[in-house]
């Protein structure tokens, strides 16, 4: 049994339809502890109300003593939510696996000010290590939120390994990614095939 955190992102009020939404479903029907919460003004994010609830439900489910590994699951803000606590080391427990979906470029984040990452800065970086055993990056081709490539936005500067699964988009519901068998086998094994739906 796993603690699991699903961090969605901009504008996303967890239809039933979205993927992170039957991972929820999916993980707490296989007996895992789900934090799945709604963050705050989805369609106009503060940073510091984000902040503020990921770093909440860090701590209560870190508190869960003996409930097996801690994961954190992110897609686009929400996977740049957790990087940037993770960076200002902010998080009140380090996790054991992280998975960051489509994590949205910084030069696209003027919608959400103040979500952008000190990617440049070697303390940042070293923070976000720290914060984390395993951390896994996972992008697409054709990201519309990641014009230059989740490789050079992210991967190269954050010195993390990454997985491209061709033609996924931005891995929303309207990109194909309702159901998405790997993502919920990913929660028990991290050699789970990712680009099982």
């Amino acid at each position: 049994m796993a603690r699991l955190i699903i961090g969605h992102g901009y504008s996303n009020l967890r239809p039933a339809e979205h993927w992170q939404h039957r991972l929820a479903v999916a993980a707490r029907n296989n007996g895992h502890q789900v934090f799945y919460p709604q963050f705050p003004s989805p369609q106009a994010p503060r940073v510091e109300e984000w902040q503020d609830l990921l770093i909440s439900e860090t701590h209560m489910a870190a508190a869960l003593d003996g409930h097996g590994e801690l994961i954190f699951v992110g897609h686009s803000l929400g996977s740049v939510n957790w990087l940037l606590a993770a960076g200002n080391g902010a998080l009140p427990a380090t996790f054991d696996r992280v998975l960051l979906v489509a994590p949205a470029a910084p030069e696209l984040l003027s919608i959400a000010p103040g979500f952008e990452p000190a990617l440049g800065s070697a303390e940042f970086v070293a923070a976000v290590h720290a914060s984390a055993r395993s951390i896994s990056l996972l992008g697409s081709d054709k990201d519309p939120w990641s014009p230059r490539g989740i490789e050079q936005t992210y991967a190269l500067p954050l010195g993390l390994p990454v997985k491209i699964i061709e033609g996924a988009k931005h891995f929303s519901k309207d990109d194909g990614f309702g159901p998405w068998q790997g993502v919920i086998d990913w929660i028990d094994s991290p050699e789970a095939d990712l680009q099982l739906r």
